[in-house]
């Protein structure tokens, strides 16, 4: 067929598929050059496609070309209109428009493999001896297109290597270039299994873990079918999230076992193995958390007092690994939060009191990390829980400030960034609490306001959160109360019915979540006491023994909650009051009122 004809019937093909047409109009302008030109201007366009930027002597190197060659054939590059600065008018590299780019490397791909994976090859060892950020970046996103299998390998080392210690902007870069890949379905089998679980923890990290299922489904399958135990570990871990943050607790605690199982086996096939027994402790860790979430302290003490055994033996091996040290920290972070659900608040504040000590030098000694600036705010967050328990209220407040500095921060170094947003919001919520307890209500209604205005944007961005629903619950309750306190009862009811409506739903998708069986009855709680003071007696007798029978169950499936038969107590009490008031009034039944 003739040159022209067969671009415009390729043209009609590929109608609506912009990168595809963008590297056709770039061939076209190849078919225009004389004969003699045409193959070396191809080769520079399958080079330039390739890599992310170039210059001559990049492209030297991936085209194995003499060095007055590259030059020309790269200045002959910068002449086309598909061609601009990698980063600006001043930046001496250049780089193909990214469409053109991802259409001449899916064409490329797909009509000559060999030779793309060679320059892919190419392309990395340029990049194999470069240490930075950006060059670890460069080097396994030509590796998997170039070997593969050599490559998944890597990427598991590198993501595991950067879990605790990469800054996020790095993460982000990595998890961008491989979503690429991902998306343009230039790697597959073993290799886009493991490029899914970098993206998929990243976006865990930004707050994103509700939309991972189908990332997570399709990492598991590639895992099992390329019998890679240690992929198909994670990806069940991931699984095990997505089911955590929709409060499927049960069905999460499955996958978290199974996630445990296969990496305690990989960690005794070879005990020497640190990076085996680091991952031993992240599952450690889930199990453990879904353990607390389902009230099973005991058992979640267990798992991560283990977890602490090993990441306290593991940094203890290597100090100057910061990654372990950062894992350090968390272990000790889980382990009081256990023994503050217990009522254990001497032996959580010195669990807690470990974490900020690793976090802080950790903080101090890279500023510039916002990983570790969020790992010390939150550790700030976790010692004031416990003083503001014991009564320091002051001490507290100092503690809650410090992780609301922090937090404001990092959010406004990247407002995109939903799991910084959700930590502002609390953090907002722990400085509301304090003021609240010292009176300052209308400072502390300031702060619950910031706290329910980011958790209703969160909760609208992803309905499928269902721990940001919870989330917004919680915050209308808080508003609730700080308004109650001040005597506008009609706004606090408005408030509580709004946290009443979102329990309830919750509890529909999950009744056996008992976390969020509990809040629906405080919840119930919360709008009996508002019908109480209106003298609604029917409404407030249904709302106090909806609520006790809550608790009533709740406390039979999880003992040892002390909060939780303390709360039990509460209702039982006011309903007792309740109803002798009734029985005492001239009629027996009192004021049937209506709700409005």
């Amino acid at each position: 067929m003739d040159p022209i004809q067969d671009l415009l019937q390729r043209l009609r093909e590929t109608q609506g598929d912009a990168r595809a047409q963008a590297a056709l109009t770039a061939g076209f302008l190849v078919l225009a050059r004389p004969n003699e030109e045409r193959e070396p201007l191809r080769a520079a366009l399958d080079a330039a496609a390739v890599l992310h930027w170039f210059d001559a002597e990049l492209l030297g190197k991936v085209l194995a070309i003499p060095d007055e060659d590259s030059r020309i054939w790269s200045q002959t590059l910068k002449k086309h209109s598909f061609v601009e600065h990698y980063r600006g008018e001043s930046d001496l590299h250049y780089n193909l428009h990214e469409s053109t780019r991802l259409g001449w490397r899916i064409r490329f791909a797909s009509e000559r493999p060999k030779r793309f994976r060679d320059l892919s090859l190419r392309a990395s060892s340029c990049f194999a001896d470069d240490p930075t950020p950006g060059g670890r970046i460069e080097w396994i996103y030509h590796l998997l297109c170039g070997n593969p299998e050599l490559a998944a390998a890597e990427l598991e080392k590198l993501d595991r290597e950067w879990s605790g210690s990469a800054r996020p902007e790095h993460r982000s870069a990595l998890a961008a270039a491989l979503q690429e890949l991902v998306d343009t379905d230039l790697v597959k089998g073993r290799a886009r299994a493991w490029s899914l679980l970098t993206v998929g923890w990243t976006r865990d990290a930004r707050g994103e873990t509700a939309q991972l299922a189908e990332l997570a489904a399709e990492a598991f399958r590639l895992a099992c079918e390329a019998g890679d135990k240690s992929a198909e570990a994670d990806a069940k871990c991931l699984v095990g999230d997505v089911l955590l943050i929709r409060g499927k607790l049960d069905a999460a605690q499955k996958a978290y076992h199974e996630f445990l199982s296969l990496r305690r086996h990989l960690a005794e096939q070879d005990p020497n193995d640190a990076d085996w027994q680091r991952e031993l402790t992240m599952a450690l860790s889930r199990v453990g958390h879904v353990l607390h979430a389902q009230g099973n302290l005991t058992a979640a003490q267990a798992a991560f007092e283990e977890d602490l055994a090993i990441s306290r033996r593991l940094a203890e091996q290597d100090p100057s690994n910061a990654g372990w040290q950062r894992d350090l920290a968390v272990a000790y972070r889980l382990v009081g939060g256990v023994l503050e659900a217990q009522d254990h608040l001497a032996a959580a504040r010195a669990a807690f009191d470990q974490d900020l000590t690793i976090s802080r030098r950790l903080a101090e000694q890279d500023p510039s990390n916002a990983g570790w600036q969020r790992d010390l705010a939150v550790a700030h967050s976790r010692v004031g829980g416990v003083l503001e328990a014991q009564g320091q209220v002051a001490a507290a407040q100092a503690a809650f400030e410090q992780t609301l500095s922090i937090s404001r921060c990092l959010v406004e170094q990247n407002p995109s960034n939903a799991g910084w947003q959700r930590d502002l919001a609390v953090a907002y919520s722990r400085v509301g609490g304090v003021l609240k307890a010292q009176g300052q209500l209308a400072a502390a209604q300031a702060a619950f306001d910031q706290d329910l205005a980011i958790f209703r944007r969160l909760a609208e961005q992803d309905p499928s959160n269902a721990s940001w629903q919870r989330e917004l619950a919680v915050a209308y309750r808080r508003v609730g109360e700080v308004l109650q306190a001040q005597d506008q009862l009609e706004a606090a009811k408005a408030a509580f019915e709004q946290d009443l409506s979102i329990s309830r739903r919750l509890v529909e998708q999950a009744p056996s979540n008992a976390g969020w069986q509990r809040d629906l009855a405080l919840a119930c709680l919360r709008m009996g006491r508002i019908a109480a003071a209106a003298n609604l007696n029917d409404i407030c007798l249904q709302l106090y023994e909806e609520s006790l029978r809550i608790f009533a169950e709740l406390v039979k499936i999880v003992p040892g909650l002390v909060q939780w038969a303390e709360d039990k107590k509460v209702v039982e009490a006011e309903l007792t009051a309740l109803r002798a008031t009734i029985a005492s009034s001239p009629d027996g039944a009192a004021d049937r009122g209506q709700t409005s």
